[in-house]
């Protein structure tokens, strides 16, 4: 009609109007904007892009989200499906009742990388309700009043790109601390992007066995039960879970390889059970009030370190009927004594002599550091000491930064060269339990050891004892790492009195 093809010329005008070099200059600012879903005018906010189609193509998105009683999922799934589909505005605006072209939930998966209009917040848009239909706005307007409409949204277009332009001129304010944590965040969740991590831990039969295991073994846990998967990854434990016949499984994760796991869920033919959302776990939204049972891989080095068990936590609290269904749900740390002259020399004292150079000053780093690697069964010198017991069911976040007494007795006479820390995981169950350890004596895991070296070796004999409190502390900078400290004793008859105290990062 005249006025679809008014605005598909001025459409057309805007665009040819710019030469390419200016578009050129303004490629920076290009990337951060958001495009039309209707057509390739792009804007610097969702907001302006909702705005733009209700005023150019007669549809408001959030217009229609009231109409139709869309959730944020629905919208989620529109957006998508408009993205996807191109189909004509005109189609999109007169659907009255479902079924709706977009209620599949492939259309849960973004179709344009880091849509912006994805994020929107529909939930606080108190004004949608209100809004009244662009067509009935516009319907009495004269063709010439709508040349003129547009060409005043053409001209508000041009300025913001010029303010956008202009924005990406300035120089970067000077980040906050909660703007810093922001990044260390991002940081943080774009490992996980990367596919060899998840390659590592899929290989891991310790670990993944152990889960799959527990899972398929249990179906009295699982079956017919609504399941939440905190920090789903690619979808694995989601996966087992559908296949011990849950009935509907959630899986949240921030990492971007949640794309790549509603491909996986749905190549194995379970998206009618698996429903998977991008996102923190601390701020998502699911779509059920509660969940029967949680299951989570959240463990990092020496247990703690990442402190993704603060997410599970939160997810416990928020979301779980009962707060004894979070799998694993016993998990311990213990310490034992570490001799081997080999390690230590390798670790150590390698900075003592670089080529014919002395390197103290990174030596001292050493001893600062924890060292993640895999410590021989024979190196072990002591027995164990548990420090932490955390059940799962009742552990608050101030449980996870402690201080806990050790003692170690010393199995033969020999020189102690470090503490190693490692944890044990138990999934408990009336039908099938499951245990695994990640300590010296144990099958090697992704996870190894934790080894904190001493800045002076302690010469031990059979029979003595080096006790004293080892501290966990979150790091005041960056919460998901590790600050640790040691102090100790050495009780021996026929040794003098050492005390040792020393702090490590765990970074």
């Amino acid at each position: 009609n005249i006025l679809n093809n008014i605005i598909g010329m001025s459409c057309s005008e805007e665009s040819g109007s710019e030469s390419s070099s200016e578009w050129e200059d303004e490629e920076e600012a290009v990337e951060c904007a958001c495009t039309c879903l209707f057509c390739p005018v792009k804007l610097s906010s969702a907001e302006d892009v909702f705005t733009h189609c209700a005023n150019v193509h007669e549809v408001d998105i959030r217009t229609i989200r009231a109409k139709l009683g869309l959730d944020f999922y629905s919208c989620v799934k529109l957006i998508n499906y408009i993205r996807a589909k191109c189909p004509p505005p005109g189609a999109v605006a007169v659907l009255e009742s479902p079924p709706y072209p977009w209620e599949d939930e492939m259309y849960l998966k973004p179709v344009v990388d880091g849509d912006a209009l994805l994020q929107y917040d529909f939930d606080g848009d108190e004004e949608s309700s209100d809004r009244a239909s662009p067509s009935k706005q516009t319907r009495d307007l004269s063709v010439e009043e709508y040349e003129q409409a547009l060409s005043q949204a053409l001209s508000e277009l041009a300025s913001m790109r010029q303010a956008v332009k202009e924005l990406f001129k300035e120089d970067q304010a000077v980040p906050t601390k909660r703007v810093a944590t922001s990044e260390q965040e991002d940081g943080y969740f774009s490992t996980y992007t990367h596919f060899s991590i998840h390659e590592e831990m899929l290989k891991d039969e310790v670990r993944t066995d152990a889960y799959h295991r527990f899972i398929t073994q249990n179906p009295s846990i699982f079956k017919d039960k609504v399941v939440l998967d905190v920090g789903c990854g690619t979808g694995i434990l989601s996966m087992f879970a559908a296949q011990a016949g849950a009935k509907r499984v959630i899986g949240v994760d921030q990492s971007n390889v949640i794309y790549k796991a509603m491909d996986i869920v749905m190549e194995n033919g379970l998206s009618n059970k698996v429903t998977l959302v991008k996102g923190a776990m601390e701020e998502v939204q699911l779509p059920v009030e509660k969940v029967d049972v949680i299951i989570s891989e959240w463990m990092g080095y020496c247990l703690l370190f990442e402190s993704m068990l603060d997410t599970v936590i939160v997810a416990r609290d928020r979301w779980l009927l009962d707060a004894s269904k979070v799998y694993p749900n016993q998990c311990s740390i213990s310490l034992v004594a570490m001799g081997s002259k080999m390690e230590y020399d390798s670790r150590v004292c390698f900075w003592d002599d670089v080529y014919g150079c002395k390197m103290s000053a990174i030596k001292e780093e050493v001893f600062l550091e924890a060292h993640v690697q895999c410590v021989q069964p024979h190196d072990v010198i002591s027995t164990s000491d548990v420090v932490k017991k955390l059940n799962m069911a009742t552990v608050k976040v101030p449980d996870l930064g402690f201080k806990a007494p050790f003692t170690l007795t010393m199995l033969n006479d020999t020189i102690c060269h470090a503490l190693v820390g490692y944890f044990d995981v138990s999934f408990d169950s009336m039908q099938y339990p499951v245990y695994f350890g990640t300590g010296p004596m144990d099958t090697p895991t992704h996870w190894k050891q934790t080894v904190f070296y001493l800045k002076k070796p302690i010469a031990v004999s059979t029979g003595d004892l080096l006790a004293g409190t080892i501290e966990f502390r979150k790091n005041k900078e960056d919460v998901r790492c590790l600050d640790i400290y040691v102090t100790m004793e050495l009780s021996s008859a026929d040794a003098e009195h050492v005390k040792i105290e020393q702090k490590f990062y765990l970074h």
